[in-house]
């Protein structure tokens, strides 16, 4: 079952919508109009099932990681303000609410510079 999901996800999008449009032109012709409206409906509510799923696993491991940055915070709004910016607030904020972004970022930064020192090693060859 597994290995026919993730073949699922390998198709050429243009292809999957298009073949997704097909057969339901195809099952127009077959189905009544109240026949078409409960397959439609089951349809929506599988999707709105997968949606709603992966939405709440989506806040669950983004909070076992400590990813979650929250733009929208009380905190965050109330050093805000685009005419009178203050970095250092908003540093002691970060460092507050994030204190691992620091390291996470200079991990990063490693990162992308062995990345520039194999890139310009591939254009000395």
């Amino acid at each position: 079952m597994r290995k026919s999901i993730n073949n699922l996800f390998n198709i050429n999008p243009k292809f999957s919508t298009t073949a997704a449009f097909v057969i339901g032109l195809i099952l127009i012709d077959d189905l009544t109009a109240i026949e078409q409206n409960a397959v439609g409906e089951w349809l929506i509510l599988l999707g709105q099932t997968l949606i709603t799923n992966s939405g709440l696993q989506m806040v669950i491991e983004n909070k076992i990681s400590n990813n979650t940055i929250n733009i929208n915070s009380k905190e965050l709004k109330s050093i805000y303000n685009p005419t009178i910016y203050d970095i250092n607030k908003t540093k002691d904020l970060l460092n507050k609410l994030y204190p691992t972004y620091k390291n996470e970022l200079a991990s990063l930064l490693k990162i992308i510079k062995k990345l520039e020192k194999e890139i310009n090693n591939i254009k000395k060859e």
